[in-house]
């Protein structure tokens, strides 16, 4: 198998570099893979699981992280442009379940809220954010 180079990116870090053959993002249209000789491609991230397969590594051999959204853009290597992204094994869950709790705590106190508010989209964020990384450590949606 083809390998390419990845970098993700947070604004205060390179958080990984690398030779993969196999990258799987969360994008708007859905996840999507992406493997060298894959077309040009710029892609708008959502809130989701980053699936690394690294070069020579074996199938069941998944780096999983949780990634904040952000974008992609792949040509002959892939840069991953994210605010947030951590590896499954360093997701704190005692403080995931809590803010996961704060959330739906206060989803459940304020059911007038218009639903297209920055309020309402913040929280609806913070949950989505909070799901994906309690999913992540726990091993993620494809194991």
């Amino acid at each position: 198998m083809n390998s390419f180079k990845l970098e993700v990116m947070t604004p205060s870090k390179r958080f990984y570099r690398g030779d993969v053959d196999m990258v799987i993002v969360t994008t708007k249209e859905g996840d999507e893979g992406f493997m060298a000789g894959h077309v040009w491609a710029c892609k708008l991230l959502e809130v989701g699981e980053l699936w690394i397969l690294e070069k020579g590594a074996g199938k069941s051999d998944w780096k999983v992280a949780a990634v904040a959204g952000g974008f992609v853009e792949m040509k002959d290597s892939m840069i991953i442009y994210t605010d947030a992204v951590e590896w499954s094994e360093d997701i704190d869950m005692d403080r995931v379940l809590s803010e996961k709790a704060r959330v739906e705590d206060w989803l459940v106190k304020n059911p007038d809220v218009d639903k297209n508010s920055e309020e309402m989209q913040s929280a609806r964020l913070a949950l989505a954010k909070a799901e994906i990384r309690a999913g992540v450590a726990r091993g993620g949606k494809r194991r």
